[in-house]
């Protein structure tokens, strides 16, 4: 960024993390909405955090329904289909507790998690770029 334009573009967080920086809110490092947007573009193929294509989320999709039927093959008969979260493009499981019977976190539920990872490609596992999540509500 700082190369085409952004000289003022920061650095990531100690987590590895970069800053979003939202449409409108450019003005902060001092360049306009166009320059930004330039340099943007010509830096996106660098950016770490990449949307799916619709053929990747078609995909993810497919491998996470068939980690859902693995989980209720295991004894949780109410685990949720996945979804895929419209404003990431990602695979979200939304498991509302008050609702599917189980605790999320429970040993138990994590141990079927272990025993069912083998479906999800290495991406989508747990630590993996592209890792399957979960939304738990009340």
């Amino acid at each position: 960024m700082r190369s085409h334009g952004v000289p003022e573009y920061p650095d990531p967080n100690s987590s590895g993390q970069l800053p979003k920086i939202t449409p409108g809110n450019e003005q902060q490092l001092g360049v306009s909405q166009t320059r930004f947007n330039t340099a943007q573009a010509a830096c996106q193929r660098l950016w770490p955090y990449q949307a799916p294509t619709q053929a990747q989320q078609r995909s993810d999709l497919a491998a996470a329904l068939n980690f859902a039927r693995c989980m209720r093959s295991r004894g949780l008969p109410s685990f949720p289909d996945p979804i895929t979260d419209p404003s990431s493009g990602r695979v979200v499981f939304v498991i509302h507790t008050r609702q599917v019977g189980f605790n999320p976190s429970s040993p138990q539920t994590l141990a079927k998690v272990r025993g069912c990872q083998h479906v999800l490609p290495p991406s989508m596992r747990r630590g993996g770029p592209d890792a399957v999540q979960a939304r738990i509500t009340p």
